[in-house]
């Protein structure tokens, strides 16, 4: 806790200069401009409405492209407009209502199969039709009307927004993208010291993997879904493509940069290698950053001092080192291209780089097979309907307090499919919201309603800026403007405050014991998840046999093998992230479980190492190594599938053989007899 403390201030700066404040503080004006206009003229209900709908529009707007944000923006709009209507018409009849807000909560999470979007908006209409309940609009039409204007007014300056700036996301992505690339090669920097102690080194490294994968994922979304943009090919176009897919390469001969550090510390001992490789790569992190000529000149000097002490090196010592100098010099090579990108070449394979982009469901007309008990967005939904129902009829048959629809929101918000991640919302829910209440009560005893409006207009910017970086500040921020807001509006401060607690804890508690209900399980999964990222890595092992100098064909098909067995081990990497947190992970053996994913991790980078060699028309492996690493994952991908994860079983010995494809499937076998 005392760490997270720590990282308070960093991330506080770091928001408060980066693009999330912008956005925040278009939201917030967004959502705080009608209410006051609206006011000031004597129409306060339309304001609150209006509000309302500026409100819940604007966490729908994710990270995307003109084509994507103008489809959001009138699928949103519409949704919303008819689950205002639908709603607020069904509360004349209690069951009517009750029925109503279910088969809303049902149908607005299984659209999430459609993408995060899709998903995004689903839950904000739920939320919607929770305020619904608690506002209670006595013109079920009108109310509608105010809704849909306020989501009208959001997009109207979110459109302009991307409208002047079309590639801002895209920017935002490939900057983000750069610092978490370079984190990496800071990373791998510390497996070249000589005495630096490796604990923790596998773990900090598949996170900074599985972070890259994610934001290289966006930026194909951003890039080459936007058909428009693709079109066009202008200037910028061209230079951002041109920088994605320096990314794209530049990530492989990152990953490619990992060896078996401690047999490689202990060959390269006493030789003077290591200090000058490590201060090499910390050099290309800097300039990955933020490039210059000295960073440069220091660079070159340094890969001259290490040309020049090959000659006095062990044959053995001098492949190895001279293997490390020749990818720093392509890492530096992509890193020259990101920040001068060449525009002159004309890419007349262009449209196939939408081959990179991962279909959706209704792309794949794959959506029937998530309405099954066994799906788990289908289970995910069944059990925010339970849970939906049970708050309702508390709300409309035990509770006659104002504010009780507050449990129903807290329960949509905080649930969550995963136990792990329904448990980590659950605790920034509640920790944010009673320090939130306890300096929301000390706020409100300053008799200044003009500086606690203003205060509580900074708490709806800060619930913007966090929302979706550190969500506990979040929640801090916008129960400050909730109590300073309803108190000035409605009076009552003792009830809001109680209310606010009572119902917070209640949908808490609630929903850590529906994650039983219809629950989502990752433990029985990593057997299957395994197995498809043997076959991901095999694909990739296979096209990366293929490469030729110069074969684009083979290039395409091997950066999409690559790609595909990064999206497999990053599914991995999370079910196994969510499966550490569930209440039967101690009859698991995380032993074997973490050394299969590190070997399976393992492979995929020296395999990364491999293709950058057969790109180059080096031969590294015979043919018949070849056919018996094949051998060897399709004897694993068999064994895998009746492995016993929960056997506790001691773990071979790993052997002093230095890493390398053949040795890493040795390993992985001897783990599964």
């Amino acid at each position: 806790m005392r760490f997270e403390l720590q990282k308070i201030p960093k991330l506080l700066w770091e928001i408060i200069k980066s693009e999330h404040a912008v956005d925040a503080l278009r939201n917030t004006l967004a959502v705080i401009i009608p209410i006051i206009f609206f006011f000031y003229i004597g129409w306060p209900t339309t304001g609150i409405g209006v509000g309302i709908g500026a409100l819940m529009i604007c966490m729908t707007d994710l990270p995307g492209n003109r084509t994507e944000k103008f489809k959001a923006a009138w699928i949103s709009t519409l949704i919303f407009a008819v689950v205002a209507f639908v709603t607020s018409w069904s509360a004349q009849s209690t069951l009517m209502m009750i029925f109503t807000v279910v088969a809303l909560t049902f149908l607005l999470t299984m659209v999430g199969v459609l993408g995060q979007r899709m998903s995004a908006i689903g839950l904000m209409g739920i939320i919607l039709a929770t305020f619904t309940i608690g506002l209670k609009p006595k013109n079920p039409l009108l109310y509608a009307n105010y809704i849909f204007l306020g989501g009208v007014w959001y997009y109207v300056i979110s459109l302009l927004q991307i409208y002047f700036f079309p590639y801002r996301s895209l920017n935002r992505a490939i900057s983000q993208t750069i610092r978490q690339t370079a984190d990496l090669l800071w990373l791998r920097s510390k497996g070249y010291h000589p005495t630096e102690s490796l604990a923790g080194f596998n773990s900090q490294n598949i996170r900074l993997h599985l972070k890259l994968a994610n934001q290289h994922e966006l930026i194909r979304q951003l890039l080459l879904s936007d058909k428009r943009t693709m079109q066009q090919r202008d200037t910028k176009a061209q230079i951002l493509l041109e920088k994605s897919i320096s990314l794209i390469d530049l990530y492989e001969q990152v990953s490619a940069v990992h060896y078996d550090y401690p047999y490689l510390r202990k060959k390269l001992a006493h030789t003077g290698a290591l200090p000058l490789i490590k201060a090499g790569i910390e050099i290309m992190a800097k300039m990955l950053r933020k490039p210059s000529q000295a960073l440069f000149e220091q660079f070159e000097d340094i890969k001259v001092v290490l040309r020049k002490g090959v000659g006095s090196l062990t044959d053995e010592q001098a492949a190895i080192v001279s293997q490390i100098v020749a990818n720093m010099e392509m890492i530096f090579d992509l890193i020259s291209a990101i920040h001068m990108p060449n525009v002159v070449k004309q890419h007349d394979y262009i449209d196939r780089y939408t081959d990179f982009l991962t279909a959706t469901p209704v792309q794949a007309t794959a959506i029937k097979k998530h309405f099954s008990i066994n799906a788990a967005t289908f289970r995910f939904s069944l059990r925010l309907s339970a849970l939906s129902l049970a708050a309702l009829l508390f709300i409309n048959w035990l509770s006659p307090q104002h504010y009780s629809y507050w449990l129903l929101l807290t329960m949509v918000i905080v649930s969550k499919p995963s136990y792990g991640q329904t448990l980590k919302r659950n605790v920034e829910r509640l920790s944010g919201t009673l320090v939130g209440l306890l300096l929301g009560w000390g706020l409100t005893q300053i008799h200044d309603l003009p500086l606690q409006l203003s205060i509580s207009a900074v708490g709806l910017f800060g619930f913007f800026a966090f929302n979706r970086v550190a969500y506990g500040i979040s929640v801090f921020c916008i129960t400050i403007a909730v109590i300073l807001c309803l108190n000035a509006y409605d009076g009552n401060l003792w009830q809001l405050l109680s209310d606010r607690a009572i119902f917070t804890v209640g949908g808490v508690l609630l929903c850590v014991l529906a994650t039983f209900l219809f629950p989502i399980w990752n433990a029985p999964r990593l057997g299957d998840l395994f197995t498809q990222v043997i076959d991901a890595n095999l694909d990739y092992f296979k096209a990366a046999c293929a490469l030729a100098p110069f074969d684009l064909e083979k290039l395409h098909e091997s950066r999409l093998a690559r790609k595909q067995s990064h999206r497999h081990l990053a599914q991995l990497s999370e079910a196994i992230q969510a499966a550490e947190k569930e209440p039967l992970r101690k009859k698991l053996n995380w032993r074997l479980i973490k050394r299969m994913q590190l070997l399976n991790f393992q492979f995929n980078v020296l395999n990364a190492n491999f293709a950058s060699s057969q790109k180059q028309g080096l031969t590294l492996l015979s043919i018949e190594e070849i056919s018996n690493i094949e051998g060897d994952l399709l004897q694993l991908r068999n064994r895998i599938k009746f492995t016993d994860w929960t056997n506790q079983k001691p773990l071979p010995e790993k052997g002093e053989k230095p890493l390398n494809l053949q040795e890493v499937c040795r390993r992985m076998l001897a783990l599964t007899n």
